[in-house]
């Protein structure tokens, strides 16, 4: 697959002569089974922890733990002056928060906001799993959809495509920005852009890399890049910019987010080398034992994130470079490693193009094997403690 993401397969038939059925057919078993797959973990987990497969908890609340809290909170109540819950970008609890009106409106009570959170998280998955099949059909072919699709959602850290957390809507705006972006649909994209804008700060990252594809593709297609086009992409800045400029009338602080982001969880901008000093130590001496092999885990998954990067470099592949680049950028200069691993599961390149590579040749399909198979058993490991509430990253 070339940057720009046209395929020979569909040069000559265009993207409409490719059926959508697959897609929603493959993308939404998969989903599925993924769904299938992480409850049973969970509720094993629960019943071997306590006895019981629910823990005392509502059925909401199976895979709401960590950062659900503060989602749960912003849905409920919007956002308090002075809390530090203004991290949360509100793409995701304001959903939520629309979904329990309705759901109140039917005799949903107290369960009406952990119930939507979790609608609205399930939405996300299903429609990440259809549009990357969608995504991967027609830049790669069918069976390599299949292949991405399977390794995102048994990942090993797909459980947050099913927990109280925005993953899965970003990564449904995120795909579907992209898949517009390749059919030269450029407001649209813009515009979705912008909805992942709101959903995390991620999307800017998402932003920035559609417009180096919308460059390659402009100078493929020998045409100006002064354009009108260009002018309807860059209306996905407005998600990202109306949250920071919001975050500055309400509190009068224009580094409102970075605020929030020092007091509430010392996270702050750091040097290379102190970070991933600082993510050493914590693999040596977090006070939690559950989060020193995580930490391990970041790093580990920050050596596959640069190799990863250098992948698309070397194949001229400038805006998925570009996407896994800035991520890797802003998690390694943080103040540790924390959530890096995480951050991989949306970024939806890598997985397309361990697909395209099985299909072509033995050590493709080699690779991916090995990354199913280690895939499936993080999953396993990273459900159960997420359930138990230890730390999953």
């Amino acid at each position: 697959m070339r940057s720009g993401g046209a395929h020979r397969r569909t040069a000559g038939r265009g993207f409409d002569a490719v059926p959508w059925g697959p897609a929603v057919l493959g993308g939404a078993a998969l989903w599925v089974a993924s769904r299938v797959l992480v409850t049973t973990i969970a509720l094993v987990s629960q019943w071997a922890a306590t006895g019981s497969v629910l823990g005392g908890r509502p059925f909401s609340d199976l895979l709401a733990r960590w950062d659900s809290s503060h989602y749960a909170a912003i849905a409920s109540d919007g956002y308090a002056a002075g809390s530090t819950d203004v991290a949360f970008f509100p793409g995701y609890p304001m959903a939520a928060r629309a979904v329990a009106a309705v759901l109140r409106t039917v005799g949903v009570g107290a369960d009406a906001v952990p119930t939507a959170l979790v609608l609205v998280a399930a939405r996300g998955g299903l429609v990440a799993a259809v549009l990357l099949w969608r995504l991967a059909e027609v830049t790669a072919g069918r069976r390599a959809a299949f292949v991405a699709t399977l390794l995102f959602v048994v990942g090993p850290y797909a459980v947050f495509l099913h927990a109280s957390y925005a993953e899965s809507s970003f990564a449904a705006a995120a795909i579907g920005a992209w898949y517009l972006a390749v059919r030269d649909r450029w407001l649209a994209a813009g515009l979705v852009t912008a909805v992942a804008g709101t959903i995390r700060p991620n999307g800017l990252f998402l932003l920035a890399a559609l417009l180096v594809l919308y460059v390659v593709r402009r100078r493929a297609a020998g045409r100006r890049l002064v354009a009108w086009p260009v002018l309807g992409l860059a209306t996905g800045v407005l998600g990202f910019l109306g949250y920071m400029v919001s975050l500055w009338v309400l509190t009068g602080d224009p580094a409102a987010w970075n605020t929030a982001q020092r007091e509430g969880w010392a996270r702050s901008t750091s040097a290379p080398w102190t970070t991933f000093a600082a993510t050493v130590q914590n693999v040596l001496h977090h006070p939690l034992l559950s989060a020193r092999p995580q930490f391990l885990l970041d790093i580990v998954f920050a050596a596959l994130l640069l190799a990863a990067v250098a992948y698309f470099a070397v194949r001229r592949r400038w805006a998925e470079a570009t996407l896994l680049g800035l991520t890797a950028v802003s998690l390694m200069t943080s103040s540790t490693y924390v959530s890096l691993a995480r951050n991989t599961l949306t970024l939806f390149p890598i997985w397309i193009a361990l697909g395209a590579a099985s299909q072509r040749h033995t050590v493709g399909r080699w690779v991916t094997t090995g990354v199913l198979v280690v895939g499936v058993v993080l999953l396993t490991a990273n459900t159960h403690q997420f359930t138990l509430g230890e730390w999953a990253d």
